[in-house]
């Protein structure tokens, strides 16, 4: 194996040190040399390909502390035996065909004889959810995590956590819409293809509160270094939102000559699943003291709160955006490490300041939010399902003179022109009637909805949309969308004549901002002015909405349709 010692320039120049003085009675180094050992390794339990997150026997010496990595992936050490001459380690999900490498704390290393090559399994895919408008969304399946990219529509979205089970993907990038109908397609590391996920629901977003704590001061603990008096108290319950205790300071303050203490966390706060990130305090001076600190990133950035509390013994929140107001160069919260820097400011001579908590919220705290409460919804649905042909049991067949010409799914299609739905597991076929003539309609034999409790009046532009498959080489057909307002003396149509050979296609229109086709009865006077209008009226419900099957001329009927939906605007 290879042993490997990287020696640095002091090292060098120390050792030119102790040659030069070697006729000194004693040796410079004799009493502070450090017996710095390197790790070793004699075997490895596999070699070449091997399973992802597969464990592994690592053997060989000095494997105290060590850290084990391949390709700069850290594995993780799952034992160590008490000799330190052997480890169970963990392999990484992902990583690239490498050595393993067993370093130490004084960064030597030995890296193995042979190289390993990640094996990746084979993914599925199970569910894809419902996508809140610029919001994350979940993708579940077996060994989803070594997938290595998503596409919405065709456009790269990032993938912000990683589990075998799901990943959470952040959707923000890309001007989606509720109501919308998007495709969700996948790249993996691993050895199959995975399938496009098609007609995924893009939905109004529900932001639900939640919090990630930096300090609360709940264990008693407190982590300021510096001058005193530091100490967590108890009794800070009427602080909005804080339990019990909280850090208290008594201290001299210089203004901004220099910092009286410090309190620094070496953790960075996760906020990737976080959308409106905010940083939040509750702080309190005592009456007659303005005690103050500043933030730091322990990158050389650093933001103000103003340049001194006072708040004459009450508690005030401060929630600030968590990205904003940094000063001294680029904030990263990836690299975010929080340190209070305790610096009286304006505040003068006296650093008197008490902390009830220091935590990021999702968008601003006002004391009275808990963990899950919605703090972003609307009621305008997403979508308003009419038909999806799921409720079996209310769509049952449909007969004229004897010959059955509707039925669910494919009962009325050919076997060699079988479908699937174009959403959920049912649709509705439409099949010929011999009988029927040119251009006649199965009057008798329409689909109807009743709407009139159907509240249009959230959408500035509803659209009804609709999934038509026609026969193979049967040519156009034909379909009419009847609607009725005004008690329905008011009918409107509008017509299409899909022709796909079995494929789905997408059709839809305006219900209230595009011209239609006028059916009205104009034998009253009233009807008479009915019949002069080109569109519906949006402040009125419409009664109903009919849809109606025709023959296109000569040819043979055959239509299968899936999911009328009303939408805001276009869905497609």
């Amino acid at each position: 194996m290879k042993n490997i010692l990287k020696y640095s320039l002091f090292s060098f120049l120390l050792g030119l040190v102790v040659f030069a003085t070697g006729c000194e009675e004693k040796e410079l180094s004799e009493d502070y040399d450090i017996n710095w050992p390197i790790p070793e390794i004699t075997e490895v339990s596999v070699a070449g390909d091997v399973a992802i997150g597969s464990q592994i026997t690592v053997k060989g010496a000095y494997f105290a502390d060590a850290v084990v990595t391949i390709n700069g992936i850290e594995c993780t050490v799952i034992s160590v035996n008490d000799t330190e001459t052997e480890m169970t380690v963990e392999l990484p999900r992902i990583f690239e065909q490498g050595l393993l490498r067993v370093a130490n704390v004084f960064n030597r290393y030995s890296e193995s004889d042979e190289l390993l090559n990640p094996v990746y399994p084979e993914v599925t895919v199970t569910k894809v959810n419902d996508i809140p408008q610029g919001l994350q969304f979940k993708v579940e399946g077996e060994n989803v995590d070594v997938i290595s990219e998503v596409y919405i529509d065709g456009e790269s979205v990032p993938i912000l956590t990683r589990e075998p089970s799901e990943i959470l993907i952040n959707s923000g990038e890309l001007d989606l819409k509720p109501g919308q109908l998007v495709s969700v397609s996948f790249k993996s590391l691993g050895p199959n293809a995975i399938p496009e996920v098609a007609n995924v629901n893009v939905i109004y977003p529900f932001i639900e509160y939640k919090e990630l704590i930096i300090w609360d001061f709940e264990d008693g603990n407190h982590h300021y270094v510096g001058e005193p008096t530091a100490s967590v108290a108890s009794g800070g319950s009427d602080c909005p939102g804080n339990v019990d205790k909280f850090f208290q300071l008594r201290a001299p303050g210089y203004g901004w000559d220099k910092v009286t203490g410090e309190m620094t966390s070496e953790e960075v706060p996760d906020v990737s699943t976080f959308i409106n990130p905010y940083l939040t305090f509750a702080v309190r001076t005592p009456a007659g003291s303005a005690g103050y600190f500043q933030m730091e990133d322990q990158n050389g950035n650093w933001r103000h709160f103003g340049y001194g509390f006072k708040t004459d013994g009450e508690w005030m929140i401060i929630s600030q955006p968590l990205n904003e107001s940094w000063e001294g160069g680029e904030f990263d919260t990836r690299a975010f490490k929080p340190k209070l820097s305790f610096k009286a400011g304006n505040a003068g001579t006296q650093q008197d300041v008490d902390i009830a908590y220091m935590k990021i919220t999702e968008g601003m705290y006002d004391g009275t939010l808990e963990p899950g409460d919605a703090i972003g919804s609307t009621d305008i649905p997403a979508k308003i399902d009419l038909l999806t042909f799921e409720d079996t049991e209310n769509h049952p067949d449909q007969v004229n003179n004897g010959v059955t010409i509707g039925s669910l799914d494919n009962t009325l299609r050919p076997l060699e022109d079988q479908i699937t739905a174009f959403n959920g597991s049912h649709f509705y076929t439409f099949g010929n009637d011999p009988a029927a003539g040119g251009w006649s309609g199965y009057w008798g034999n329409s689909i109807s909805v009743d709407t009139k409790d159907i509240d249009l009046s959230k959408f500035n532009d509803p659209y009804l949309s609709m999934a038509l498959n026609t026969g193979n080489g049967l040519g156009q057909q034909y379909l009419i969308v009847r609607m009725y307002q005004y008690d329905e003396q008011l009918v409107m149509v509008r017509k299409f004549f899909p022709n796909n050979d079995g494929l789905w296609t997408n059709h839809q229109f305006s219900l209230f901002n595009e011209d239609l086709e006028n059916w009205s009865d104009d034998s009253t006077e009233l009807g008479a002015h009915y019949k002069t209008l080109k569109r519906m009226n949006p402040a009125e419900p419409i009664d109903r909405i009919e849809f109606i099957v025709s023959r296109n001329d000569q040819n043979e009927v055959l239509i299968s349709m899936d999911e009328f939906t009303i939408t805001e605007g276009p869905r497609y």
